[in-house]
């Protein structure tokens, strides 16, 4: 199978021996699969039976490809080509902390480096990760997968679900997924990931005002999803800041996880008090939630800094192509926040060159 070692050469993992060779082995099958059951986009819309809703999406697409190119996302050949899912998520990640403090589990894989989750193909592999892990005495959860980035090693293709995808959540899950594949600090997940946010988030925005006009419904309801979603997030720092700080205090074990629960449970009677803040009620599982560390970071791994990503947009005259530049820069940075917190100093206080590079 000449493909399935093409695949194991892009994702670095030939010459690795031991017990992970058969971990290896399954993503590169998984791969494969996706690779050779792949069907080219244009070969879809030549289809005079393609129903509209689907071609509908598959040209917006294209168009959303259009404008990350402007802004100078790398899309080379990705979203070309379409692979069915049959309904369900495209795999499965597991994540893992401990439960007196936040301190995720990390795998370490060639090329992307130490990274806090580690994903499956097959969900029955994936829940025998968390219980083993959870057996160790580790929160751990699994959670699926709707899009994923081979970092620009492969072409990926657009996955089924994303076709009932609103215009919006279109546009931020492919701008999201093509700002790894410019932008990747190895070890740096929440950076990684919080930048994808923002990019997604916010180019997904300029996107809908540029092709629909900034007087489309489909603005405002994206709008009114970005609110919510920051109100959440605000609601998410609250809570995992009391948690930390209940954590910090260096009390016994059992005292920790028991006073964790009542922290927990005021964190969710204060969400009840306002919900009514929110327009949709989509943050409303967070009632059900079982406390659990390793959930918690998942959510902040997406939605750190993201005011720090928004101030380094500002300072660039809200040109989104200019501050990728910047993030790219950042990412070559030992430490990416504080390189990003230096290019919104003012000014007088920057003096070394690098400094005065970033800020062009």
């Amino acid at each position: 199978m000449p493909l399935l070692f093409r695949i194991l050469i892009g994702l670095g993992l030939l010459g690795i021996c031991g017990c992970n060779l058969n971990y290896y082995w399954h993503l590169a099958r998984g791969q494969s699969r996706v690779v050779y059951n792949r069907i080219p986009v244009q070969t879809l819309l030549a289809r005079a039976d393609l129903a509209a809703q689907t071609r509908t999406q598959l040209e917006l697409i294209q168009a959303i490809l259009r404008y990350a190119e402007s802004v100078g996302l790398k899309t080379d050949d990705q979203y070309t080509t379409f692979y069915d899912t049959g309904g369900g998520p495209i795999s499965w990640n597991v994540s893992a902390c401990p439960p007196d403090r936040f301190s995720p589990y990390t795998w370490d894989f060639p090329l992307v480096g130490e990274v806090p989750y580690k994903g499956f193909f097959h969900r029955d592999l994936a829940d025998e990760q968390r219980d083993a892990l959870a057996a160790e005495g580790y929160d751990a959860i699994v959670r699926p997968v709707s899009a994923y980035s081979t970092l620009g090693f492969f072409s990926d293709p657009i996955l089924s679900p994303m076709l009932g995808y609103a215009p919006d959540q279109l546009a931020d899950l492919i701008l999201h997924e093509l700002t790894h594949a410019l932008v990747y600090a190895p070890g740096q997940t929440d950076y990684n990931e919080s930048l994808a946010t923002f990019v997604g988030r916010q180019g997904s925005l300029l996107f809908l005002a540029q092709h629909f006009g900034t007087d489309t419904p489909l603005l405002q309801q994206a709008e009114t999803r970005r609110a919510d979603a920051a109100l959440f997030r605000h609601f998410m720092a609250e809570t995992v800041a009391e948690l930390d700080s209940l954590y910090s205090l260096g009390l016994p074990r059992n005292i920790v996880l028991r006073d964790r629960q009542v922290v927990f449970a005021q964190r969710q009677r204060d969400f009840a008090l306002i919900r009514t803040r929110f327009t949709h009620n989509q943050y409303d599982g967070f009632l059900q939630w079982e406390l659990n560390n390793a959930r918690l970071l998942s959510y902040r791994r997406y939605n750190a800094n993201l005011t720090l990503f928004s101030s380094v947009y500002r300072a660039r005259g809200e040109d989104l192509a200019s501050a990728l530049e910047i993030f790219a820069a950042c990412a070559e940075d030992g430490n990416p926040w504080q390189c990003l917190r230096i290019t919104t100093e003012p000014e007088g206080e920057m003096d070394s060159d690098k400094t005065r590079a970033l800020r062009g």
